[in-house]
């Protein structure tokens, strides 16, 4: 919008998303031009090689295609068409789906969009507490050595109107059709099945998918936001009323005088997020806050033992700062607090309550001359003192071509949460990316 201040659903969702991308397709082929401008198209072609350096093996070898159409409406408006694809040769199957699909329609005073999008709401570099109304996948340490992108929603079905009034507020209303699980989330459960079936000496523990989202009216999620100017600072307010992006889960036990672990059971479940998010200026330095409020709703089952989510509710807050030199380094710093546990999972052990995390993330980036950049980012656990480091270099090839080669590393000790992905985080990786 415009900056101013179970197989068979899934298969049936397939067919709806790519019908609906023919007919906005269409509208972007027939639909009359505002003046003299013509469908746009844009495009990434993006090769990325990762090797474990720990596991001795590829753990990154695919190809991935963004392609994005944009016509201009006869009215003050847009159509937006985009494909995403990969084909991938390790661990995973290719594919090609529907990306963002949608139309904007502005008037005097409004702004609206329809369609399948992501919507970008927050202030801070990177971790974004009140950006909640896209899926996302797990941070993965890996991700940061292969892509400088920060991590990116799952586009949903939804309608956003923003209003803006004669002061400069806004007031923006987003409905969302229907639940979008995190990709990745019940993947996460089946590796702690794993972990928790090796120290019992065993198999995986079987593993109890969640039941589909009602779709009784409860699969609708909506979200508002309120933004004003206070002194030379943005001021943004939101709440978001839907589903969890990941399932609550919980262990079930055997019968007998010593219960032991028989499955993992699952369960999506609503909740509710309030929001606050400051972004202005200090001096010569970017100044953000973000603060956000998760109240789940209660599942009895996680009151008992063996619960692996909570019903307690959570405060996150990134509070942050960035600065350019005048030789052309910026640096960045931002202190990130989670009380709902780790970022790199949103369960804790069983029979222990949610340990709050508290982590640095630093950033640098400096280009020596045109075409080159480097950039170093650290992410630190203030409270067990584990580190992420992670280093990249960009040379820009042509203006359209770049290489990227980077490196990630994990220093932890035993009983760090980062020691648990040590394996996994260890990366060297190279790309190549080609803009159309």
């Amino acid at each position: 919008m415009r900056q101013r201040s179970g197989p068979q659903a899934a298969a049936r969702t397939r067919r709806a998303s790519m019908g609906l991308a023919v007919a906005l397709a269409l509208a972007v082929g027939l639909a009359p031009a505002a003046g003299a401008q013509e469908t746009s198209v844009r495009g990434q072609l993006e090769y990325q090689l990762g090797y474990g350096y720990d596991q001795g093996a590829t753990v990154e070898n695919a190809l991935n295609l963004k392609l994005a159409l944009e016509r201009p409406l006869g009215w003050d408006g847009k159509v937006h068409v985009g494909v995403d694809g990969r084909a991938a040769a390790v661990g995973e199957p290719s594919r090609l789906e529907l990306d963002e699909a949608y139309v904007d329609w502005y008037t005097a005073s409004t702004d609206w969009r329809v369609g399948r999008q992501v919507i970008n709401w927050g202030t801070a570099d990177g971790l974004n507490p009140t950006n909640v109304i896209n899926p996302r996948a797990p941070l993965s340490p890996a991700a940061l050595a292969l892509s400088s992108e920060p991590i990116r929603g799952t586009p949903v079905w939804a309608v956003q109107a923003s209003y803006y009034l004669p002061s400069g507020a806004s007031l923006t209303g987003v409905g969302v059709a229907a639940f979008e699980p995190a990709p990745g989330g019940m993947d996460m459960v089946r590796a702690m099945a794993a972990r928790l079936g090796a120290l019992m000496g065993g198999g995986p523990l079987p593993v109890e998918d969640p039941a589909p989202v009602p779709a009784d009216g409860r699969q609708l999620e909506w979200a508002v936001r309120g933004d004003t100017l206070l002194g030379n600072h943005n001021v943004y307010l939101s709440y978001f009323r839907g589903w969890d992006d990941y399932p609550a889960t919980w262990l079930e036990y055997t019968d007998g005088p010593k219960p032991v672990p028989e499955r993992i059971v699952t369960a999506y479940r609503q909740v509710h997020k309030f929001g606050l998010a400051t972004a202005g200026t200090l001096g010569g330095a970017g100044v953000w806050t973000e603060l956000a409020y998760t109240a789940p709703d209660a599942i009895a089952h996680l009151d008992g033992p063996g619960a692996l989510s909570s019903n307690e509710g959570y405060l996150e807050a990134v509070v942050g700062a960035d600065y350019t030199f005048a030789n052309g380094v910026t640096v960045s710093g931002q202190v990130i607090y989670h009380g709902g546990g780790s970022l790199l999972s949103p369960y804790k052990s069983p029979e222990a309550g949610v340990k709050p995390q508290t982590y640095g993330l630093g950033m640098a980036r400096w280009s020596p001359e045109p075409g080159h950049q480097l950039e170093g980012i650290l992410l630190a656990n203030l409270r067990d003192g584990g580190v992420i480091a992670v280093g990249r270099y960009t040379y820009d090839i042509t203006q359209a071509i770049k290489l990227i080669v980077g490196a990630s590393h994990v220093m932890a000790g035993r009983g760090s949460e980062f020691d648990l992905v040590r394996a996994a985080a260890n990366v060297v990786t190279a790309g190549l990316e080609v803009n159309f």
